[in-house]
């Protein structure tokens, strides 16, 4: 794994785009092979919001070894690593901890269906974590689609008896925060898509920084031409 020294990295979790494994809640509206379109779309918006902002980039992948995964996604990875552990907060840990290992003063974690992350939220991400102990910006769901933190105040126990996948995730977690004084800041919501509800949701409101996502769906009939 390469080394980053003194420098925060943005960290993606990411599937192996195949139909019928990736946004399955989705693919019962869209189909198999529609929803794992828009999922690759959606990874190349973040993984472009992550190069702009200036910082090293390791995709975290939820497979056994790269083969499978786009050339345009690891070619564009400074690191790509294998993720580790059963639960999502025990990955998510792995993350961080794999990440300070390689040197990074920083992690900035985040999921690859947000397509309203931007180099923006980001670099409000790094500066935050240089007065809070760890950032969040919620997701619309209940949950939320990104956590920050430095070498030295990163507290895994925020990761820990969360109700993953239900609307309680955010609230538990800054009450986990609270209770373990960890120190936490709150940035601009963003909408990440899992289901029908979510998609309808996006092209109501959709994010002038995600053109991939946008243009897949304008190709489809799903969202109107910007």
């Amino acid at each position: 794994m390469t080394v980053f020294r003194q420098q925060a990295v943005v960290a993606i979790f990411v599937r192996h785009p195949v139909p019928g494994r990736v946004k399955t809640r989705l693919a019962r509206a869209l189909g198999d092979e529609a929803a794992c379109g828009l999922y690759r779309a959606m990874v190349v918006d973040c993984i472009a919001a992550a190069r702009a902002s200036g910082l090293p980039l390791f995709l975290f992948h939820d497979g056994q070894d790269t083969a499978g995964l786009p050339p345009e996604w690891t070619g564009a990875a400074d690191t790509v690593v294998r993720q580790e552990g059963d639960s999502l907060g025990e990955r998510m840990s792995a993350a961080f901890e794999r990440s300070f290992a390689a040197g990074a003063e920083g992690v900035i974690l985040t999921g690859s269906d947000i397509p309203g992350i931007d180099a923006e939220l980001l670099r409000s991400a790094q500066e935050s974590i240089e007065h809070h102990d760890a950032v969040f910006a919620p997701a619309l769901d209940g949950g939320y689609c990104l956590v920050a933190s430095r070498s030295g105040r990163f507290n895994s126990g925020i990761f820990r008896e969360i109700p993953w996948s239900t609307p309680r995730v955010l609230d538990t977690t800054v009450a986990a925060c609270t209770a373990q004084g960890v120190s936490y800041r709150l940035l601009e919501p963003r909408q990440d898509i899992d289901t029908k509800e979510d998609l309808e949701a996006y092209c109501r409101n959709p994010s002038g920084s995600a053109p991939v996502t946008n243009a897949w769906l304008v190709a489809r009939g799903l969202l109107a031409p910007l």
